[in-house]
């Protein structure tokens, strides 16, 4: 892999947050459907200042990196992937991932974005593990997940009401070492790797 393509696949990249992302994450919060897909908390609604103060950190936060998923054709942004909680003694980190118009779901930017932070996470921060939760209602992601090598290693049962009806939360973990087996789910080989 070229040192240049680290962060550019063959639909996205991963890009670092803009000014003008805070409208489109806003106007995001609005739509229910996302803010349940990705998160266990009640949806509301946020305002562009909400995202425009959280961007505008010089110095994030040594145990979280985020990065704006934005096409390659058209340098749009459709998402956002981050990895996050990182215990840097254990060698351990969650990930989330995120699509905001729906028309973008399920053309694989999630997927392939999800793919190079793995690579990120693997071999340039040296993790050993990753973990993520999803809605056990979210079958395209858990489809998603378990496709790129993830394996569930437990649930809370009916742990998110939601009009009227309890999912369970599912914890998904992947360890480095199946990830880089050749039948593993890794887009490219590591560095010196055939």
């Amino acid at each position: 892999m070229s040192p240049n393509r680290l962060f550019h696949g063959e639909l996205v990249r991963l890009t670092a947050p803009r000014p003008e992302d805070a409208e489109v994450f806003s106007r995001w919060s609005e739509d229910g459907e996302y803010r349940r897909l990705a998160d266990t908390e009640a949806p509301r609604p946020l305002p562009p200042e909400y995202f425009q103060d959280r961007d505008q950190v010089l110095e994030p936060p040594s145990d979280a990196i985020e990065f704006r998923i934005r096409t390659l054709d058209e340098d749009r942004l459709v998402g956002f992937v981050a990895l996050f909680s990182i215990e840097w003694h254990n060698s351990h980190g969650w990930v989330a991932v995120g699509i905001g118009d729906p028309a973008d779901r399920g053309r694989g930017f999630g997927k392939e974005a999800v793919r190079l932070t793995l690579r990120y996470a693997f071999h340039e921060l040296g993790l050993r593990r990753l973990s993520l939760d999803v809605i056990s209602d979210n079958l395209p992601a858990i489809g998603l997940y378990r496709g790129l090598g993830f394996q569930e290693e437990g649930r809370l049962r009916e742990r998110v009401y939601r009009d009227g009806l309890a999912s369970d939360l599912i914890y998904m973990g992947l360890l480095r070492r199946d990830w880089e087996q050749p039948s593993g789910a890794q887009a490219s080989p590591a560095p010196g790797r055939s």
